[in-house]
C-alpha cells in the first residue's frame, strides 16, 4: 500500500502526493477528520507517514518496521505498566499526519502527577491538521484523568525526546530525533510551553584531545581505577551487574523510573547486544574487581541505517556489516558512575579512551548526548572534552485539566 495518496483508512488510489492534494484541498473547502488505529493495516499506515513528510530531507533516518511494530507488541513489557491511543489526521480522505498519546502509570506513580505524554508526532505543513491532532491527545489523556500533556516523548523518556529546535541540517544521529523546523511554530500556536531542553555535543576528533582532559585521565589511572571493555561473548554475565548498575546510576535523572530487569533488556537493543555491542567503546571502569561506572558508546551506524529505507532483512544485514567499515564518526550515549564515585575524574577518564579509540579509527567527529539541561556535573565533564553544543532538543507541555 502506498502512503501519500488519496485515500480512506482502509483503501488506496494511485494519485498525487500528500503535499500536491493538500494544497490544492485549501483552494476549495476541506473536510479534516482524525481516526484511530485500530487495526494492523492502519499501524503499518501510522508508520508509513514520515516516509512522505521527509520524503526530500536526507537528514531524516527511516526508522526500521521490526523495531517500530515491536515497540507497540502487547507483549513488551512497557505495556504492563503503560497504556496508549494512536490517531491519524485525514484531510478531504488523504492522510496528513499521526500522534500517539501514552500514559505511563509508573511514571506517574514515580512523580505523583498526573502527566500523559504526545508522542510520534508527524504532520504535513498545516498547523489545522496538527492542532487536531494535539487536541485528540489532549482529549483522550483528560478523559483519563491526566492534568498536563508533555511531549514529544515517544513512550519513554529515555530514548530520545523533544523536538529538534536547532540544527536542522545535519544528520539524525543515533537515539536522537529529527523534525521539520515548522513543529516548533505548532506546538507555539498550540500554546505548549517549554518543559525541559537536551543538547547533544561535537567534538571535532582531527584535533589533539585537550591536555586537561589527558591529566584528568592519568590521575584516574593512577587512583587504582581499571578500565576494561565489555565482554561480548559473555553478554549473559556482563548484563548481570550492568542492567543493576544502569538503574542505580540513572534513578535521580529525570524521567526515570524504576522499571524491572526484562524491562532494561527490552530497550537499547540489549536483547541483540552480544552482536551489535563494539567492545572498543563500550568501556566499564572497576575499582578493586569490581564494575563502578559505565561508558557505552558505538561507531554512528545511522551513516549506514540512512541508506536503508527502514528495511533490514538478510540483505540488509549483509549490507550492514560491509557498509559498516565506512562509518567515520562514533557517540557515546551513555555514562554511569556510582554517586559516592562522581568526583573521581572516572567520567574524564573513560571519555579519554573512547575518544582515544576513535582516533586509532579514524573517526572523524564523535558526538555526545542527549544530556539535559539541568544535569550540570555531565555538562562540566563533557566541556573538558573541547566539546560544543551541536544540537538542541526541547519538550514542551501544557495544562489540560483545570478543575
Amino acid at each position: 500500500m502506498k502512503l501519500g495518496i488519496s485515500m480512506n483508512p482502509h483503501k488506496s488510489h494511485a494519485g498525487q502526493s500528500i503535499s500536491d492534494n493538500v494544497s490544492k484541498n485549501k483552494v476549495n473547502s476541506r473536510k479534516i477528520t482524525v481516526r484511530p488505529v485500530e487495526t494492523q493495516g492502519d499501524l503499518k499506515l501510522f508508520y508509513k507517514v514520515p516516509f512522505v513528510i521527509y520524503k526530500d530531507i536526507p537528514q531524516w533516518v527511516p526508522p526500521f518496521w521490526f523495531e517500530f511494530k515491536e515497540f507497540f507488541d502487547k507483549r513488551n513489557p512497557f505495556w504492563k505498566h503503560a497504556k496508549y491511543r494512536m490517531f491519524l489526521v485525514y484531510s478531504n480522505h488523504i492522510l496528513c499526519g499521526r500522534i500517539a498519546a501514552v500514559i505511563d502509570d509508573l511514571y506517574c506513580k514515580t512523580y505523583r502527577e498526573k502527566t500523559g505524554f504526545f508522542g510520534f508526532f508527524e504532520c504535513i505543513d498545516d498547523f489545522s491538521c496538527a492542532e487536531e491532532l494535539f487536541t485528540q491527545a489532549e482529549k483522550w489523556l483528560a478523559s483519563n484523568e491526566m492534568d498536563t500533556m508533555m511531549g514529544p516523548i515517544d513512550g519513554r523518556i529515555d530514548v530520545g525526546c523533544g523536538f529538534l529546535y536547532n540544527g536542522f541540517d545535519d544528520y539524525t544521529t543515533l537515539l536522537s530525533t529529527y523534525n521539520p523546523e515548522y513543529y516548533i511554530s505548532f506546538c507555539k500556536q498550540y500554546n505548549l510551553k517549554k518543559c525541559r531542553d537536551f543538547y547533544e555535543y561535537y567534538i571535532d576528533l582531527q584535533r589533539p584531545l585537550p591536555l586537561d582532559l589527558v591529566k584528568k585521565a592519568q590521575q584516574c589511572s593512577k587512583s587504582g581505577i581499571n578500565v576494561r571493555a565489555f565482554k561480548r561473548f559473555r553478554t549473559n554475565h556482563e548484563l548481570k551487574w550492568w542492567i543493576s548498575l544502569f538503574l542505580e546510576t540513572f534513578d535521580k535523572h529525570w524521567g526515570y523510573v524504576p522499571v524491572s530487569e526484562n524491562e532494561v533488556r527490552s530497550r537499547f537493543g540489549v536483547k541483540q547486544l552480544r552482536w551489535t555491542v563494539d567492545p572498543g567503546l563500550f568501556l566499564i571502569a572497576e575499582k578493586d574487581g569490581k564494575p563502578i561506572a559505565y561508558l557505552w558508546g558505538t561507531p554512528e551506524f545511522n551513516q549506514v541505517f540512512r541508506t536503508m529505507n527502514g528495511k533490514l532483512g538478510l540483505t540488509g544485514y549483509v549490507r550492514f556489516f560491509i557498509d559498516k567499515k565506512t562509518v567515520d564518526i562514533g557517540k557515546l550515549h551513555l555514562i554511569g558512575i556510582k554517586e559516592n564515585l562522581r568526583h573521581h575524574n572516572i567520567g574524564s577518564y573513560l571519555n579519554y579512551l573512547a575518544l582515544l579509540e576513535m582516533q586509532k579509527r579514524g573517526y572523524k567527529a564523535a558526538i555526545i548526548g542527549s544530556i539535559d539541561e539541568h544535569n550540570k556535573n555531565a555538562h562540566d565533564t563533557i566541556k573538558i572534552t573541547g566539546a560544543r553544543i551541536y544540537k538542541k532538543f526541547r519538550v514542551f507541555e501544557k495544562q489540560i485539566n483545570s478543575s
